[in-house]
């Protein structure tokens, strides 16, 4: 019996590296770099990483991001959408609330910054002119949400220096390794313990 409940979660636990299985609400990050923007900033020693969190049944986004180094104040931060596919090197229009997402700290080279919920049914995530170009808040809720699951989307902090950008990142969901290996452990220790039981 208990070989049979480690295989189970084994299985549970690899299940969960599947897009199909992603629990909600779903986490995406994104590496901010100076070498992503299109022409790369350089010379640029900022750095940064972002993290979003969507939840599809509640119609939630939430924003987390940490920054530094900046050569000169940053003037906006937000999400573009959408690339043509995934990870393609071009720059596409802002999808998420000009000139910065709500509550960001401009005026500064390094900060923290985390949203509260945003309600992807209503006006306040988005960029007005992304709503438009969508049809309406629905449409672009499906885009966003689309763009961030296909990798199709990049957040990136502009500044005084670099008005179009100082540092970008594709959002992408986390690699599903670790759970790959909690399961393979879970397994080799499931066989283990049969042998030993078959030994006694």
């Amino acid at each position: 019996m208990r070989l049979i409940a480690l295989v189970a979660l084994s299985v549970a636990v690899l299940s969960l590296s599947a897009p199909a299985s992603y629990a909600v609400p779903i986490e995406f990050v994104a590496v901010l770099s100076p070498s992503n923007e299109m022409p790369p900033a350089t010379p640029s020693s900022g750095t940064g990483l972002a993290k979003v969190f969507i939840d599809p049944t509640a119609h939630t986004i939430q924003i987390n991001v940490t920054f530094s180094g900046l050569s000169s104040n940053d003037t906006m931060a937000h999400i573009h959408c959408c690339l043509p596919s995934p990870l393609f090197p071009m720059n596409v229009g802002v999808a998420t609330t000009v000139p910065a997402f709500p509550g960001f700290p401009t005026g500064v080279t390094s900060g923290t910054y985390s949203s509260p919920l945003l309600d992807l049914t209503t006006a306040l995530p988005y960029n007005p002119a992304f709503v438009t170009a969508q049809g309406g808040i629905a449409n672009a809720e499906t885009a966003l949400v689309a763009g961030i699951e296909n990798r199709e989307t990049y957040l990136n902090i502009h500044t005084v220096n670099f008005t179009g950008g100082e540092i970008r990142g594709f959002l992408v969901a986390p690699e599903p390794g670790t759970l790959v290996l909690l399961g393979a452990g879970l397994v080799a220790l499931a066989g283990t313990g049969w042998r030993r039981h078959r030994r006694k």
